[in-house]
């Protein structure tokens, strides 16, 4: 039987995660060669790697958002035991794939790739998820969490996931038009919010809703 040790504070896990975080940023933008062309023919060079640019940009600004959500998450987490350390890692393993992906999406842009793309951003969204439900379920997050808003943070955590998964019978259709289905993110996070506030009588909880996106 695993012994599920419990531990107060998440700072080690938070200085883990801040460093991945930290060198996955760093690795996406190694997809890029300076292109071994004459002067002339450099415009055109840097062009063709148009793909590469886009998938790069959209891999920093998603990782970046889950960035801030995983540092907005443990402000409200405050101990820990070995299950949320596994789901944590677990969480970082999703993370630490994505500069692969990116490349692969960068290169060919098939409907293929972009599946391959769309399903590790659903498990990254889906396993930090994870990690915010047990440590609520757990009894692991500040006093101020109460299961209404532990709820509301699980059900949003999903919506990225939801929207990327969405994409991938687009990509099928048309793999340029699936690179603007995650704009429909932000919309779709603000809506859940303001349905939120209005379903709730507590104005504490709807700012801790912020905090915690």
């Amino acid at each position: 039987m695993v012994r599920t040790l419990g531990g107060e504070g998440t700072d080690r896990m938070e200085a883990l995660s801040d460093g991945l975080f930290a060198i996955v940023l760093t690795l996406l933008v190694l997809q890029f060669d300076v292109p071994d062309v004459p002067a002339a023919a450099l415009p055109g060079a840097i062009a063709d790697q148009e793909t590469l640019l886009v998938s790069y940009l959209l891999s920093f600004v998603v990782v970046g958002i889950y960035w801030i959500v995983h540092h907005n998450l443990f402000r409200y987490i405050e101990s820990h035991d070995r299950v949320l350390l596994w789901l944590n890692l677990l969480f970082l393993l999703s993370i630490s794939f994505l500069p692969y992906p990116t490349e692969v999406l960068g290169l060919y842009g098939t409907p293929f790739a972009w599946t391959l793309y769309a399903v590790n951003f659903v498990l990254v969204g889906v396993l930090l998820t994870a990690v915010w439900s047990y440590a609520a379920r757990a009894g692991f997050t500040d006093d101020r969490i109460d299961d209404r808003t532990a709820r509301m943070v699980t059900i949003r955590g999903l919506i990225t996931p939801t929207v990327f998964a969405l994409s991938i019978p687009v990509a099928a259709v048309a793999v340029s038009v699936a690179y603007f289905v995650p704009l429909l993110i932000a919309p779709l996070q603000m809506l859940w919010v303001r349905y939120y506030r209005r379903a709730t009588e507590d104005a504490d909880g709807g700012g801790l809703i912020d905090e915690l996106g």
